[in-house]
């Protein structure tokens, strides 16, 4: 983190770019033009004299990224809209390096670099977080004071049951289905099946919000999309789990190209759709309910996540799969380092992933609720005692210390470098740093070499 300055000058190019959006709508087109202005100039004015919030470069990135979309409509006409584009493309990366400069130094973990190019790839980031802010539900008023309710219940019947001490004690092994459907899709000139199967989790009857848990009845049927070789051989396959807000195949496909992993790498994938997620969902957003709304849910969810990623595993036992390896990015990789603990897969690639979910929820919250879970008697060890049965952290994982892996991005602002760092402390191993952000990981080439790594230590077959 850098040493605050009393006054910021780059402020002026976003108050800037603000100031010119609001003067190129005129009537109807003032409609568009507000919302871009509006972000970047109060971003501006809030960098100038507020330094040092978190929300500042976030509400710059969306406004900067707003404002690019928006230029093209303008260009013909209002000569001033060429001007708002560059300065919207320069706030933009300017909100990058302000969301590198709020983030705290790691001991052991190298510092991102300082260019242009690491600015760029922080402020998607910065926007995604946005994002993530302004669709977020965070609870309120009565939800808000039961949520909490259910958190400390939560951790005293942990820790009457002693799940605290013995987590595993929680999850049982789940049995492969007996039946399961198919149906045959395509996309994007790519044939795959999609599978389902009832996924039979019961959340654990005395711990608080089982109840309120099964009011989520989409999940209850488990999906997952399939791209498997028809030839006789034995084939290995990976598992492949999403991370937030995703679980659809277009996302999913792109976060895990099968044109690479299934054709070029000839692996057979399985793409598990998470609780809450895709068609699972609850709300009209993918993931909605997951990490935001009711904080009592996210015990259930995790456990719930846990169970069915199992089942999947069971499932291509059943069938008689003999080589199966996980690989997950971000909450994904929060989920394969947790299903790591508790299934001897051939190896665990965790990307980005983060180690706990409180330190890493808590400080994204809007200061005010953080004040009000304070007033009523919340804090971040509150969320984290609730999670304790399904951390990565809580014990170590059943496959063998060479079998692991990790990798994160040095420049990541939504899953901090030390959140890789601390669950690669844990396994006992070294991870593999890239200088680009969370959303820019793919474009780093360090998925291709973790995963051939992989491959070769569990002496899989490469293409």
């Amino acid at each position: 983190m850098r040493a605050p300055t009393r006054y910021n000058l780059w402020s002026f190019l976003p108050i800037a770019a603000g100031a010119c959006w609001l003067a190129a709508g005129e009537g109807i087109g003032l409609l568009f033009t507000m919302l871009p202005g509006a972000l970047l100039l109060g971003a501006g004015m809030a960098l100038l004299f507020m330094p040092g919030d978190v929300r500042i470069p976030r509400m710059m990135a969306v406004g900067g990224i707003l404002g690019l979309l928006l230029a093209p409509f303008f260009w013909a006409f209002d000569d001033g809209a060429l001007l708002a584009a560059l300065l919207s493309a320069g706030s933009l990366v300017l909100s990058g390096r302000e969301g590198l400069r709020l983030m705290p130094n790691t001991p052991g973990v190298p510092p991102p670099p300082e260019d242009l190019k690491t600015y760029a790839r922080a402020a998607l980031d910065e926007a995604l977080l946005g994002y993530f802010s302004g669709t977020a539900s965070v609870p309120a008023g009565q939800l808000a004071e039961d949520s909490i309710r259910t958190l400390k219940a939560q951790r005293e019947a942990i820790e009457r049951l002693g799940f605290d001490r013995k987590p595993a004690a929680l999850h049982g092994a789940p049995e492969a289905p007996e039946h399961v459907v198919w149906h045959n899709r395509s996309l994007f000139g790519m044939n795959y099946r999609s599978l389902h199967f009832d996924s039979e989790f019961v959340p654990h009857a005395e711990l608080p919000g089982a109840d309120a848990w099964k009011r989520f009845d989409a999940s209850r049927q488990t999906a997952a999309w399939v791209f498997e070789h028809e030839e006789g051989e034995d084939r290995p396959w990976l598992l492949c789990v999403h991370g937030y807000r995703m679980g659809h195949p277009a996302m999913d496909f792109s976060l895990f190209p099968p044109r690479v992993l299934h054709e070029k790498y000839g692996l057979n994938l399985l793409m598990p759709v998470l609780p809450l997620h895709g068609m699972r969902r609850s709300g009209r957003i993918t993931g909605s309910e997951f990490l935001d709304g009711d904080l009592g849910d996210l015990l259930h969810a995790e456990c719930q996540t846990l169970w069915d990623l199992r089942r999947h595993v069971a499932w291509l036992r059943a069938r008689g799969a003999r080589r199966i390896g996980a690989l997950g990015f971000s909450l994904g990789g929060y989920n394969t380092a947790l299903l790591a603990q508790h299934e001897a897969l051939d190896f665990a690639i965790a990307g980005i992933p983060v180690a706990d979910l409180a330190g890493v929820l808590w400080p994204n919250l809007p200061d005010l609720h953080q004040r009000y879970f304070a007033h009523l008697g919340a804090e971040p060890d509150l969320l984290r005692a609730a999670l304790q049965p399904v951390s990565p952290l809580a014990y170590a994982p059943v496959i063998p210390q060479s079998r692991r892996f990790i990798f994160g991005g040095l420049a990541d602002r939504l899953v901090p470098p030390a959140e890789v760092a601390r669950l690669a402390a844990h396994w006992a191993i070294e991870p593999t740093w890239y200088p680009g952000g969370h959303v820019t990981f793919r474009g780093s080439g360090v998925v291709t070499r973790e995963l051939r790594r992989a491959m070769e230590v569990a002496e899989w077959p490469s293409a």
